[in-house]
Order: C-alpha cells, then sequence, then structure tokens
C-alpha cells in the first residue's frame, strides 16, 4: 500500500512506525513542517511553514495559527495530487490542524486522524496536583478552543487512533466508539552482554556508572510539575540520606514544559534546589541536558530505579524504553501509567503526591536490587509482547486493510 504519514514534527510518534511499515513492504511517504531528514531513509516531503505574524487583537494566535497550517499543508497536498500521487490511507496526527483538509484532497484514500488528547484542566494538574489551585476561565474558554482541530479531524476521518485507553476516554463519551486504542510502538533496544561496554555510561563530569550501581534516573524532555519533576526532588533527600553511595541523574532541559511556568528565574529546577539544596548532596545529584537517544538507552540500561511521574497526560516513550532495557520502573499511580505497570509484577507504583511513599520505594529498591530483578525482567516482557513496534505495525496495516473494504 501507498501510506502517507503527517505529523508537523515529523517522524514525531511514527519514528519506529514508519521502518516497520516499510519492512512489511508499504511505501511510506512522510510529510513536517521542516525539511530534515528523517530515519531509514524514507522518503519525506515537507510544506512551507514559519511562525505567521499575527495581529495583536486575535482572540486565540494558536487557534489561528493552526488554521494557517492547515492551509500550507492543504497547498502542498495539492500539489502532490496534481503531481498524481494518490495514498490508500493517511495517517496524520491533527492537534496542529494538519488533518482539517485531507478529506478534501484525497476522498478515496482512507484518513485516519491521530488526535491523541482532548484537551481538560486535569490533563495540567488541576484537581489533581496539590501544588495548583482552581484553574482560571480564561484558561479553559482557551482550552475549548484547542479541542477544535482535533474534533475536525474525528468528525472526517475513518476512523481514529489513540496509545491509550486513558487517552480515548478523554474525548467526549459518545465520540468513543470512533477509536481505535493501538500504541505506535516502539523498537525494542537489545540489552547488552553482563560487562560489556553497553552496560556502562559516562557522566560528563563525574564517574562513569556500570550496572549494578545505586544509580535513580529521571528523563523528561522538561523538567516540570506536569512530568512529577517536583515530586522527586522532594523525595530525593530521604533517599540520598538513607543511601549515602546512591547517585540521581536527571535528563531534561529547564523549559516551561507543558504545565504552568515557575516564577524562578532558573525555572522549576532553580526553584526546588533554593528550596531543597541545603538538605541535598548535590555532588551525587547530576544534572543533564536532553541526550542523544542513544545515549539515553544506554543510562536506561544502567538505570537500578528509573522515575516516570506524570499528571494524567499522553504516555511517554522514555517510560516504554526505560522498561525495554531492564530498568525496574517506579511509577505514578494514575493513568495512563496504570496501563502499562501493574504494582509489584513489571514495576512499582507510588501516588503522584506523596514524595514520602516514593522516597521509600527508591531505598527499598536500592537496598535490595536483586528482590526486584524479576519484576524489571517482567517490564522488558510486558514492553515485548505489548508495545513492540513490529506488533504494531502488523495491527496498523490490518486497521487500514479492513478500512478499505468498508470504504
Amino acid at each position: 500500500m501507498e501510506l502517507l504519514l503527517i505529523h508537523q514534527n515529523h517522524p514525531g510518534q511514527f519514528r519506529d512506525l514508519t521502518p516497520a511499515l516499510e519492512r512489511l513492504g508499504h511505501r511510506v511517504l512522510g510529510l513536517g513542517a521542516s525539511p530534515r531528514a528523517t530515519a531509514a531513509g524514507s522518503p519525506r516531503l515537507h510544506y512551507d511553514w514559519s511562525p505567521p505574524k499575527l495581529a495583536d487583537d486575535l482572540l486565540d494566535p494558536v487557534l489561528e495559527t493552526s488554521l494557517r497550517r492547515a492551509q500550507q499543508v492543504l497547498e502542498r497536498c495539492l500539489q502532490l495530487r496534481q503531481q498524481g500521487y494518490v495514498p490508500d490511507a493517511v495517517l496524520a496526527h491533527s492537534g496542529w490542524g494538519e488533518a482539517l483538509h485531507l478529506a478534501d484532497v484525497w476522498p478515496e484514500a482512507v484518513l485516519i486522524a491521530y488526535p491523541e488528547l482532548h484537551a481538560a484542566p486535569r490533563l495540567l494538574g488541576y484537581g489533581f496536583d496539590a501544588d495548583l489551585g482552581a484553574p482560571p476561565p480564561a484558561l479553559r474558554a482557551q482550552w475549548r478552543r484547542r479541542n477544535l482541530m482535533g474534533l475536525a479531524a474525528i468528525a472526517e476521518a475513518d476512523a481514529c487512533v489513540v496509545p491509550t485507553l486513558f487517552q480515548r476516554d478523554t474525548f467526549p463519551a459518545h465520540l468513543r466508539g470512533r477509536f481505535h486504542v493501538l500504541h505506535e510502538g516502539i523498537a525494542l533496544p537489545p540489552l547488552p552482554t553482563p560487562g560489556s561496554a553497553g552496560q556502562a555510561f559516562q557522566l560528563p563530569s563525574g564517574p562513569t556508572l556500570r550496572k549494578g550501581d545505586p544509580v535513580i534516573t529521571f528523563a523528561s524532555r522538561n523538567l516540570e510539575p506536569l512530568r512529577g519533576f517536583r515530586t522527586l526532588l522532594r523525595s530525593l533527600p530521604e533517599v540520598l540520606t538513607a543511601r549515602p553511595d546512591a547517585r540521581v541523574v536527571i535528563v531534561g532541559g529547564n523549559g516551561t514544559g507543558y504545565g504552568a511556568p515557575s516564577a524562578h528565574r532558573d525555572g522549576h529546577r532553580g526553584e526546588l534546589l533554593a528550596l531543597l539544596g541545603h538538605r541535598l548532596p548535590l555532588e551525587r545529584l547530576h544534572f543533564l541536558p536532553p541526550l542523544t537517544h542513544r545515549d539515553l538507552l544506554s543510562l536506561f540500561r544502567i538505570s537500578a530505579a528509573h522515575v516516570y511521574l506524570t499528571y494524567p497526560y499522553a504516555l511517554s516513550w522514555s517510560l516504554l524504553e526505560a522498561m525495554a532495557c531492564g530498568a525496574l520502573v517506579v511509577g505514578s499511580d494514575n493513568p495512563p501509567v496504570s496501563e502499562v505497570i501493574r504494582h509489584g509484577h513489571n514495576g512499582l507504583l507510588v501516588p503522584f503526591n506523596q514524595p514520602d511513599r516514593l522516597a521509600a520505594w527508591l531505598t527499598a529498591v536500592l537496598a535490595d536490587p536483586m528482590a526486584f530483578a524479576p519484576m524489571a525482567e517482567a517490564g522488558r516482557a510486558t514492553i515485548a509482547a505489548r508495545y513492540e513496534v513490529n506488533r504494531a505495525a502488523r495491527t496498523y496495516e490490518g486497521l487500514i486493510r479492513s478500512l478499505r473494504v468498508l470504504r
């Protein structure tokens, strides 16, 4: 089949899915907002895009930007159509408006929307994170408008996909029947042989960490409340006091991220260190900027305990990849994490707002890692059985073929 995958940051979530679909014999074309190369040498096109200059009195600049992005995608797809390109199916991330006009360009193609989430206060922590109060009315109105692109895509699509049950259930109940819960999959990283270089991670200005060392890891695009950074930092004084040999490696940028920004000039990291730094042995706390994918997997492989906390929000690939690398994951006891981890079987779950509970489990894991090794092994088995990308590609293939029969 001829398949077109559209994502403003292509390949985005389709990074591993694209080559897996190609291995099944399909021709996959990618379309994104920049002309950078993509994985596995797959053909990739781009549409013209630069942040528009908008009038100061617009009610919602983000919505206007999405409409303009939709127009640019329309123009590029019309060019493809005029050149004779007609895909059998189009899979489009619809959060930024890119799917708005696709049914008009290729009415004969199967159209699958990937709307990801339906925005609501709880997704950004309101009513969930004890540090937050009530959302202001203006923010509620903004979320209503942000949902318009996703709702328009759902209306036009033959089907919609989301990676988790939780993400499906953020949408209004009467729309959920349009959805297929189908994770796009990750490539299962190989485990290194014991004692090999693949079981070591060199800190940029520090020691080499090895498998078996008491190392706690944490990784997020940005160090922000939505991904549990504040809870992690609050747990560490107790853990590092109990374990004077332990080190903590925290990977992430210092940007705002998805949630509310910090008033501190150095962001949430600066704010938490100002509050807790006197209780933390900073020489054993290592902050690293975002790593290459290869280096991140190397870090996961030597992790004794990987912390993954999140508001009820989209599921990060880092959770799945940490489990696939054999790390014992301590996650937050809320969806979507609880869809992946079953407490005491393939990982550990703690309440998001209870850093003392997180500290207790981290201390226990570092004290007797062999007792938790079967959980880590079960975690990798979970990823291989449920989230491996070749399995996901076959399921996507079956979905597309069934939708083509119904047209």
